[in-house]
């Protein structure tokens, strides 16, 4: 319950906007005294509508009795959750009011891939995760797919921090094509620290650009300074910076990604684990991608995503170096599945289980040890050195088999000696 004092106070500064907002009937009837709400409303309609010009904001009697109905049977269904909603009388509110407050629908730059928040891009250097946030802003700002996903088109800022402006026009004449750019993608290439004003340098930008729902920064360590996390506690200082960027993306409503990096060390169970810095960094961030291989000489990278208002997702990309262009392969799964097809006709164990059913009529039965032999005498050589793994390859390759070939491929028994397999031409292959 508000004070009277409060109430005036309120009144004294209100906006003629705020006049027909929620919040103002909501203070006048925020009082268990019949007289002093009347006294509240009898204030309020004044201050709005005043039809004797003498001050007041002359707000249309119409629409101010339209907001005042409004809100009256707002608050008449539900008094306490309608005063609870629209009067700020502490940090606290009921789960009620939670509940019955319209709040917005998150926003997804990539649909269900990048929600607006803070998200870290990170990866080992020169993985080319420059190229790849260079590609998200191109895709965004052109409302076109990114990684064969939907975005929604916005315009972007890309603080490319350790680029130059040659770089940049090389950069995107690669990506783009000549005279490829957009007018919805801007770039910078200096800007101050966090320390040193970087918050408000863009909210300047979002100022005059207010659809700019992407912004890029590369790299996290450009914006730190040199000096950051010097003094006192490293995950403090972590998560002071990457907060402070944090609670900029929500007072904006856009997705901030940051570029940084990862630790050499490495570490099989949890990628997000060799993010580079403390836990803090991580912590204080919505979403996290992080690229990684095997081998740095791997022709393919893995892509895997966190976040809290994201499902976890692992994604196989391959760089294309010709045009410089992230390309997806699917999951993992449909990545392996597209490998064996684009193999499936120089497959060894493929040609001599082939071989076998042209020379034994359409059928041919063997174990293991069989089938490999056989191999090793058609191909030179045989793919798997053990019953275990050729298990595994023929798992993977019995729905090709029966899909381009019109080859069956069955388990008659398996014992301690290993499977007993059939194959047999059970149908007419697919056309291909």
């Amino acid at each position: 319950m508000t004070t009277n004092e409060y109430f005036d106070q309120e009144m004294r500064v209100l906006t003629a906007e705020g006049a027909l907002k929620p919040r103002a009937f909501a203070l006048c009837w925020d009082s268990p005294d019949a007289a002093e709400r009347k006294r509240r409303m009898d204030k309020l309609c004044r201050l709005a509508v005043d039809e004797r010009g003498q001050g007041g904001w002359g707000i249309p009697p119409e629409r101010f009795q339209a907001a005042l109905h409004a809100c009256r049977d707002a608050w008449k269904a539900d008094p306490v959750g309608f005063i609870e909603q629209n009067v700020e009388t502490g940090s606290w509110f009921s789960s009620a009011a939670l509940m019955a407050h319209p709040l917005p629908e998150l926003y997804y730059l990539v649909e269900d891939f990048l929600p607006q928040g803070l998200v870290l891009l990170a990866s080992p250097p020169k993985y080319g995760k420059s190229w790849l946030a260079l590609q998200l802003c191109l895709a965004v700002s052109r409302g076109e797919p990114f990684l064969g996903m939907p975005t929604r088109q916005a315009t972007c800022l890309y603080l490319a921090l350790e680029d130059g402006r040659q770089r940049l026009q090389k950069r995107l004449g690669r990506l783009a094509g000549e005279g490829g750019g957009s007018r919805t993608l801007y770039f910078e290439t200096a800007a101050p620290t966090i320390a040193d004003g970087l918050v408000c340098y863009l909210e300047s930008f979002a100022a005059h650009h207010p659809d700019c729902k992407l912004m890029v920064i590369d790299t996290l360590q450009k914006v730190r300074g040199a000096d950051a996390g010097a003094a006192g506690s490293v995950y403090a200082a972590d998560y002071a910076d990457v907060g402070a960027l944090k609670a900029l993306a929500d007072r904006l409503g856009v997705c901030l990604v940051v570029i940084h990096h990862l630790r050499k060390t490495s570490d099989d169970t949890d990628p997000f684990n060799r993010i580079a810095g403390s836990n803090g960094i991580f912590g204080a961030a919505d979403a996290a991608v992080v690229l990684t291989r095997s081998k740095r000489e791997d022709s393919q990278t893995v892509l895997d995503l966190t976040g809290r208002d994201v499902e976890d997702k692992r994604l196989v990309l391959r760089f294309d170096k010709a045009r410089c262009l992230w390309r997806s392969l699917g999951t993992p799964a449909e990545a392996e599945r597209a490998a064996l097809a684009d193999g499936y006709d120089q497959d060894p164990l493929v040609q001599t289980v082939l071989a076998q059913l042209d020379e034994h009529g359409g059928k041919w039965q063997t174990n293991a040890k069989g089938l490999m032999a056989a191999c090793e005498a058609l191909a030179g050589c045989c793919p798997v050195s053990s019953g275990q793994a050729l298990a595994k390859e023929l798992d993977k390759l019995t729905p090709l088999l029966a899909e381009r070939s019109g080859v069956r491929c069955r388990i008659l028994s398996s014992t301690h000696s290993g499977r007993q397999y059939a194959f047999d031409r059970a149908s007419q292959p697919a056309a291909v």
